[in-house]
């Protein structure tokens, strides 16, 4: 059974647009376009606290904080919370744990 072979059609030809050799300056800001911009940045809503500085606050307390609370604080899954935990250790904070009457575990940062 010979095979059957398809006419091909040319393909028109594309045209792309091609860069010149010659490198483009930037054309240079007005003052007033950067003073409008910096005005712009000054003027915005304060940056929100990290989820880091949530959970270092919570560490902060007398207490401490147990998973359950961290996990309240930051919205985050618990091993996401115990990695963070970790991070806190990397960094050279000292993390203690302290088990309560009911068994649950609190964390909280040393007294440096």
């Amino acid at each position: 059974m010979p095979k059957s072979r398809k006419t091909q059609t040319p393909k028109p030809a594309r045209k792309t647009a091609r860069k010149s050799a010659k490198p483009t300056s930037k054309p240079q800001a007005t003052k007033a376009a950067s003073s409008r911009s910096s005005r712009a940045r000054s003027s915005a809503a304060p940056v929100r606290p990290s989820k880091k500085a949530a959970i270092v606050a919570l560490l902060e307390r007398p207490n401490g904080a147990a998973i359950g609370d961290l996990i309240e604080a930051t919205g985050w899954q618990t091993h996401s919370v115990r990695a963070a935990l970790t991070g806190l250790r990397k960094e050279g904070k000292e993390l203690v744990r302290d088990k309560d009457a009911a068994g649950v575990t609190h964390y909280r940062l040393a007294a440096a």
